[in-house]
């Protein structure tokens, strides 16, 4: 009997987490009083050697593409679970770079201000550690993206949903920062 209930409490609790690389995320959270869901999880590599991050993306529905992802309603969040040390500075020029690849000058023009507050929290923040977790949260009902490091709110939420798109396109747009990380937080096989 008590090992039935074991068995059974372990096949609860792996129902409520994705794992991968020893990264675990809940399938299920809630921003902004809104549920959201886990769309997917998938790892950030560099020269396909170098792991760098593992990343998961949570929308109140799911969603098999990346239109259906980046203009949909409601609340949503990106989670990056750090699997290396970065500075600030290079982690900045990663984002920079997902932004430009993805993003036309208008888009960029119209979220410009925002990009300008998360750089600045970034700085703030310094160096991304092994281990930390990284989480920008778009709340609308709260005014916008919330920059989250470890739990911890850095300031207040930077307004817009523009500037959300444009962050989503980094992971989603046309010009992927990897494109099999693309398709594994769409849910879509590699």
């Amino acid at each position: 009997m008590v090992f039935r209930a074991i068995v059974l409490l372990t096949l609860c609790l792996s129902a409520q987490a994705a794992e991968l690389d020893g990264v675990q995320l809940e399938d299920r959270t809630r921003i902004d009083g809104q549920e959201v869901q886990l769309n997917g999880i998938a790892l950030r590599t560099r020269y396909a050697i170098i792991k760098v991050y593992v990343a998961g993306l949570y929308l109140p529905q799911k969603a098999a593409t990346a239109e259906a992802a980046i203009d949909g309603r409601g609340a949503k969040r990106i989670v990056l679970v750090m699997m290396r040390d970065a500075g600030a500075e290079q982690f900045l020029e990663s984002i920079d770079a997902g932004l430009r690849a993805n993003n036309s000058e208008a888009q960029l023009a119209e979220a410009k201000p925002e990009v300008d507050a998360l750089f600045a929290k970034i700085r703030n923040v310094g160096e991304a550690k092994k281990g930390m977790r990284i989480v920008l949260d778009y709340a609308p009902s709260a005014g916008g993206t919330t920059l989250f490091v470890n739990g911890a709110a850095q300031g207040g939420p930077m307004s817009g949903e523009a500037f959300y798109r444009a962050l989503l396109r980094i992971w989603l747009g046309p010009n992927p920062v990897q494109e099999d990380l693309k398709k594994a937080l769409l849910g879509q096989p590699s």
